[in-house]
């Protein structure tokens, strides 16, 4: 095990019933705030009325901003930053899944800042050196920005969805209530699923140290359960259990503990994913799940320590005994959750699969992963086919 240091200062307040704590748990915090949401669901499944309530009961002013997209755009984050300066709000409350949450850390960043936000995204070095308390009330599990300090906004003119980590966008609080998961759709649970799977295998996969028993069974055990209870939750939406561990889970996957102790590790996969989502607008799932299905045959045929992890890996979530047999394994729960495997099932021809790769290719550096080229990554996305 590597040398680290962990530190997560994110509170949750995790239950059924906990989004009623929101106001209380503003109050002491700010008196005005840009209250940030996506579209219309949380109107429609009470979550909207039992937050804003529960802010104006603690006398929090709120200053509405809604319309964030699946994948949050700069233009959107943007005109959010110029709202939250001219209403001069000392606070970011945002409510829903990932891409609210991220957006919303963008916009903490964005208003203090003496530049445009996307300097903090574009690779000049420039760093969040200070933002504005994010409060967090979480109603779609997926990328566990709830308890992190990542946030990923794609730039809709230069086609680069881009994330950076800073721990001055970890949220003060974030409320986890699992009946706010009931209305999630099987599609969206599908592909939370194997967004927080995606977290845990990067390091798994990459890390440098190849002893690493305490990560591996912790990933093993986040991601079995996933695996498990997925199909369950898709079968029936409001199993209060079912959602709960998966609520939990996907915060766990992404909090910074898989990887503490495995010394260097990066990020393929989700590299190649944004690139989908940025120039498809593929949900951030679905892009993983494909890519997942067209890298692990790869990886394992690098090298026999790769093979080995894999094995171990096929082992643990599904009995499997050969590489070839996990990596099916992995594809049939995918179709089984109804995630896609394949480009084709977004509507990616040939052409979609050679930008792509350029795509990638272009903002491979950025992600410290210079060696996906643009021709390495096709070949890549040629076994996603």
């Amino acid at each position: 095990m590597q040398g680290f240091i962990y530190h997560n200062p994110t509170k949750i307040i995790f239950g059924n019933g906990a989004i009623e704590k929101i106001g209380e748990i503003t109050a002491p915090v700010a008196k005005k705030v840009l209250y940030l949401y996506g579209k219309n669901s949380i109107k429609e499944n009470g979550i909207y009325e039992t937050t804003i309530k529960s802010l104006r009961k603690a006398e929090v002013e709120v200053v509405e901003y809604g319309g964030v997209k699946a994948n949050p755009v700069l233009s959107h984050t943007r005109e959010g930053i110029k709202l939250a300066r001219r209403e001069k709000v000392e606070a970011i409350v945002a409510v829903g899944g990932g891409s609210v949450i991220d957006e919303g850390k963008a916009i903490a960043a964005g208003v203090v800042a003496d530049h445009d936000v996307w300097k903090f995204y574009d690779g000049s070095g420039t760093t969040v050196k200070t933002a504005l308390p994010i409060l967090t009330v979480l109603t779609m599990s997926a990328t566990g920005t709830e308890m992190n300090g990542g946030t990923v906004i794609t730039n809709e003119d230069t086609k680069q969805k881009i994330g950076i980590m800073s721990p001055r966008l970890q949220p003060l609080t974030s409320i986890l209530d699992p009946t706010t998961l009931y209305s999630v759709s099987t599609e969206q649970t599908a592909y939370g699923a194997v967004d927080a799977i995606t977290h845990l295998l990067e390091s798994y996969f990459t890390k440098e140290d190849t002893y690493t028993p305490i990560q591996d069974r912790y990933a093993e055990g986040i991601i079995k359960t996933l695996v498990e209870i997925t199909p369950k939750i898709q079968v029936c939406p409001t199993d209060c259990s079912c959602r709960a561990s998966f609520m939990w889970a996907a915060t766990l996957a992404w909090n910074g503990l898989a990887p503490s102790g495995v010394g260097a590790w990066n990020a393929p996969n989700h590299l190649i994913g944004h690139s989908m989502s940025a120039l498809y607008d593929t949900p951030h799932g679905a892009s993983l799940s494909i890519t997942l299905s067209g890298w692990l045959p790869w990886y394992a045929e690098q090298n026999e320590n790769n093979k080995k992890q894999l094995l171990q890996f096929g082992k643990a979530i599904f009995d499997t005994t050969t590489v070839e047999d996990t990596i099916e394994h992995f594809r049939d729960w995918c179709r089984l959750i109804k995630s896609p495997t394949k480009l084709s099932d977004i509507g990616v021809d040939e052409s979609g699969l050679v930008q792509i790769a350029k795509n990638i290719g272009e903002n491979a550096p950025l992600w410290g992963l210079p060696q996906y080229t643009a021709e390495f990554c096709e070949s890549i996305l040629r076994r996603c086919k």
